[in-house]
């Protein structure tokens, strides 16, 4: 079968491996001092206000869904993360995640029951994920839960027949940062952009791009206080403001940029990146503990808080329709 641009192919039997990953899921999911963890992106290393504005010459092909009118701003909450689902020092090795929250965001749904009137945008600070879709994510955490030796397992696994993933594993986690505010973030999985009916549109990727060149990473991360990279965003926001790029890149090559397989990296020279609005993250007081950090703590970040011009697109984002939804409700007590 050739693949077409903009399309998914749904694989036979992906409801039961959604069903089987929302068990694993609640099984791992911890709690620390009387409250449930996220079961990934446990640990927030800054939340914050922000300002999300649509460029004023964006493309009239990209103009749908929330870049529909050039120049709008929307107020927006971004939470800073690291990847795993315990709380962890900030040096230990971790991807790291952006997840950016636009408010007051009206429009039909992705999800048409969906009563959420935000728009979520989810990314972490490498192009592509670690397994391609639901089935190997489902094998790798079957391995994984192997009595006392599941990491053993799931490591000889990958080391003996998925070295292409073990390979974006080790470049996930052995990343040194110096702050948070400083790093490249992308989307990973695919969504469409386009008309809400699906008619007229494209598949892209989102990534965000500092303004601000990165400092030098610390050489021994791991001997840094357990929150620099929070005392990085804090120090950084007490003078001065952060800046990022946000960036459409449209599927061309329905082979070399595929939808169903998200540990391929679609070619940014092939598709250049497009800028469509900027996010800026204004002076303000960074408390850990204040109220901004718990309202966004008790928030769900999805990327099926979506209007439907955004629609997640491909398998792994199928498993995230029904992963997110279920350990929320789990961490919430629903």
């Amino acid at each position: 079968m050739t693949p077409e641009l903009n399309r998914e192919y749904v694989q036979p039997g992906e409801d039961d491996i959604y069903d089987q990953m929302v068990k694993i899921t609640i099984d791992q999911m911890h709690t620390e001092d009387g409250r449930r963890l996220r079961v990934q992106h446990a640990k927030a290393t800054g939340c914050v206000t922000a300002k999300f504005q649509i460029c004023a010459d964006i493309p009239a092909d990209l103009r749908h869904g929330v870049f529909r009118e050039p120049g709008r701003t929307f107020d927006a909450i971004a939470r800073f993360s690291n990847s795993q689902g315990t709380i962890e020092p900030d040096g230990a090795g971790a991807a790291r995640g952006l997840a950016i929250k636009l408010l007051d965001v009206v429009g039909d749904r992705a999800i048409p029951d969906d009563r959420d009137q935000t728009q979520d945008f989810l990314m972490v600070d490498h192009p592509v994920f670690l397994f391609p879709d639901p089935q190997a994510y489902l094998d790798i955490m079957r391995r994984l839960n192997v009595p006392l030796i599941g990491s053993l397992v799931a490591g000889a696994h990958l080391a003996l027949f998925e070295r292409d993933e073990l390979a974006i594993m080790l470049a996930m986690i052995t990343k040194q940062i110096s702050s948070p505010l400083e790093i490249t973030y992308w989307s990973g999985s695919p969504f469409w952009l386009g008309h809400a009916d699906g008619l007229a549109g494209h598949a892209v990727k989102y990534s965000a791009l500092p303004r601000e060149d990165s400092s030098e990473p610390p050489i021994h991360p791991e001997k840094m206080p357990s929150d620099y990279l929070s005392q990085a965003i804090a120090k950084h926001l007490a003078d001065r403001e952060a800046i990022f790029d946000f960036r459409v890149q449209v599927q061309t090559d329905p082979d070399a940029m595929p939808i169903e397989d998200v540990t391929v990296r679609w070619d940014e020279d092939v598709s250049k990146p497009i800028t469509v609005a900027t996010l800026r993250i204004e002076v303000q007081t960074v408390d850990p503990d204040g109220a901004l950090a718990q309202q966004c703590e008790a928030m769900s970040f999805t990327p099926w808080h979506a209007l439907a011009e955004h629609r997640p697109m491909g398998g792994i984002n199928r498993l995230r329709k029904a992963v997110y939804k279920a350990s929320f409700n789990h961490r919430v007590g629903y």
